[in-house]
């Protein structure tokens, strides 16, 4: 998913860039609950029917599927931010773990998006000066990529000017 916010009259952009979040994290909460309760439930009829060991099953099953929305939500945390001014490019990636900036002059910037040549993986957009490059939007569709690209292709030469 790609926010844009553009100020062209102070030759400043500003592009967020993250996964699509489909659920959010009181949704996570709420479907959890209402599985954790179904299960528990039914684990509870096979108690009361004397097979009692349903009942460690389904609460491992009920922590396996909290752990895995936990790791989802943890995950998706990811973002980059690409702010462009008249004299200064800069790249930030965030996770929960680690934070990383690049700082390029805008007027040396390549903008290159790379398409696989057999079309079997998605395609991938690099930002580069001066020998060194750093892929962006990994985490986007190939349609964002392009978009992107193109995007920031047209919002350079208008934050140098």
């Amino acid at each position: 998913m790609i926010l844009e916010k553009a100020e062209p009259e102070d030759h400043k952009f500003a592009f967020l860039i993250r996964p699509n979040r489909s659920m959010t994290v009181k949704g996570m909460i709420v479907f959890v609950m209402f599985v954790g309760v179904a299960v528990f439930l039914t684990a509870l009829r096979f108690v009361l029917l004397g097979a009692w060991i349903v009942l460690p099953f389904a609460l491992l099953e009920i922590g396996l599927l909290a752990a895995g929305f936990w790791l989802y939500e943890r995950a998706s945390r990811y973002r980059e931010t690409v702010k462009i001014s008249s004299n200064n490019l800069e790249i930030c990636q965030e996770s929960v773990r680690l934070q990383r900036t690049w700082n390029f002059n805008p007027h040396w910037v390549n903008v290159t998006l790379r398409p696989d040549p057999n079309s079997w993986y998605p395609s991938r957009l690099f930002i580069a000066s001066h020998g060194e490059q750093v892929e962006i939007g990994a985490c986007l569709t190939n349609q964002e990529r392009e978009e992107l690209s193109k995007v920031l292709k047209r919002s350079i030469p208008l934050a140098i000017s």
